[in-house]
């Protein structure tokens, strides 16, 4: 499971701490925050800080050195009791100011007999709160609520995911191998926009440098030989021969290793015709596999959609695998649910359990070129699902997403599908379409992704579409 390094400041202010109350519910967070997936969490040790709370100027210091030396990449700060904004100023003072912050608010603590306050805590958290904006930070703040509310530990996992997928994203370098589809005008992306917004590279690299690099791979080599027994494991292989099998082999070791030589993070690949015209094959099934090696893998030299994948990946820690899609149709009889499709490029962690996959010829391939085997069909498995598109117009991103559900409803089809069921499709058209989204998506076995992206797109500035 992919980690992010998440500062906290257990905000405080001694004269509202009756009763330690400071103390006790700054443990109580950091036990709940400990427990969230991904979250490697930097807090200030009691013999750093008073309690190890955040109360003086002095404590400030000191918490911002800890978070400088640890190199966090997201902040919490939380509102023990009314807290004090120039304790929580002066770490802000000396962060970075497109670092990720998401404030909550602990409940107050009791009141005496005598009718004495003794936190007040909903009025101080809208002093730091304003003290975080003074300072010009996009930041997310989470409603009232103690630490062990279903509220704290779902926005506590949801910023979690979205640190992750801002510091993966951010600096990410996408591999460009071959050019994208003559026909494929939708399919553009702007080298200076990335560059602008989030550090990113495309690394190209021609087509016949690629192919070259593959087919001076031995199929003796014993990474290919590694492989090739991986590739038909468990899958139904009679329509594939001995050579396609090398061959999708040698291409994956091939991928491997020019992603390795060009230092990336992702791959969007041209996966027709010229691949099957010299090597005999479809790479549709390699890219499963690259995607399940936690290399995000696009087809048809999508350079958005890698880094959709990218993302996709990240906000889910790693631990689905998000794959390449086309929002392809609607279901001519099941409402609001929509097919997500493609030649055979999920990877298999992605199958139905009752679903045996089949490596066969592409269908779609086959009326351009027949020597085209290669393709991993099989149904999706059944669960929820987060689809996303990022697009570019004007140098002006925006990443269209949603949340649904995969079920097992007929017909059947070829290529790796699934039938997504939504909330209300017609949101989803009508989103789509105003905004520009093209034909491609990505899609990840994970339903807690999409609220991460929508944090994601806050802090990086995206504009965040979500279907309902």
């Amino acid at each position: 499971m992919q980690k992010v390094k998440i500062g906290f400041i257990p905000s405080s202010w001694d004269a509202w701490n009756g009763d330690d109350y400071a103390q006790k519910m700054r443990d109580r967070c950091v036990a709940v925050l400990k427990s969230i997936p991904g979250l490697d969490l930097v807090v200030p040790p009691k013999n750093l800080t008073e309690f190890g709370c955040v109360s003086t100027v002095e404590e400030g210091k000191a918490a911002l050195a800890l978070f400088k030396r640890e190199e966090i990449q997201g902040l919490l700060i939380g509102n023990m009791t009314f807290g004090m904004e120039v304790a929580v100023g002066t770490v802000l003072n000396g962060l970075r100011k497109d670092m990720p912050i998401l404030h909550f608010c602990t409940k107050s603590g009791p009141y005496t007999a005598e009718g004495v306050r003794l936190t007040d805590n909903w009025c101080g958290q809208f002093m730091t709160i304003s003290a975080i904006k003074r300072r010009g930070f996009r930041y997310e703040h989470l409603v009232t609520c103690n630490p062990e509310e279903e509220p704290f530990k779902a926005k506590a996992e949801a910023f979690t995911r979205a640190c992750n997928a801002i510091q993966r994203f951010k600096g990410a370098k996408i591999g460009q191998l071959g050019a994208k589809p003559q026909l494929f005008e939708s399919e553009n992306w702007s080298e200076q926009a990335m560059q602008r917004d989030f550090s990113q590279m495309v690394v190209p690299m021609d087509l016949d440098r690629v192919l070259t690099i593959i087919e001076n791979i031995s199929p003796k080599d014993p990474a290919v030989k590694r492989v090739m027994a991986q590739i038909t494991d468990g899958v139904d292989v009679a329509e594939e021969t001995e050579n396609s099998v090398m061959n999708l082999a040698r291409c994956e070791v091939g991928y491997l290793r020019i992603a390795e030589q060009l230092d990336v993070n992702a791959l969007a690949i041209n996966c027709w015709t010229r691949v099957q015209e010299r090597l005999g094959c479809s790479v549709c099934s390699v890219i499963g596999r690259l995607n399940n090696q936690d290399m995000p893998t696009a087809c048809e030299v999508d350079i958005y959609g890698a880094a959709t994948m990218l993302a996709l990946h990240a906000a889910g820690l790693g631990e689905a695998k998000p794959h390449f899609i086309d929002f392809t149709d609607l279901h001519p009889a099941e409402a609001n649910t929509w097919l997500a499709w493609h030649c055979g490029n999920a990877p298999r962690k992605a199958c139905a359990p009752d679903c045996r996959p089949k490596l066969l010829k592409n269908e779609r391939l086959m009326q351009w070129c027949t020597n085209c085997h290669g393709a991993l069909e099989f149904r999706l498995k059944d669960g929820p699902v987060t689809c996303a598109r990022l697009v570019e117009y004007n140098s002006k991103f925006t990443m269209f997403f949603g949340s649904g559900e995969v079920v097992n409803v007929p017909p059947n089809l070829r290529g790796t599908y699934g039938w997504v069921k939504v909330n209300d499709v017609a949101d989803w058209e009508a989103k789509m379409a105003e905004h520009g989204v093209i034909h491609h998506g990505a899609l990840i076995h994970d339903g807690k992704a999409a609220d991460a992206l929508e944090m994601f797109c806050k802090f990086l500035g995206i504009e965040a579409v979500r279907g309902a």
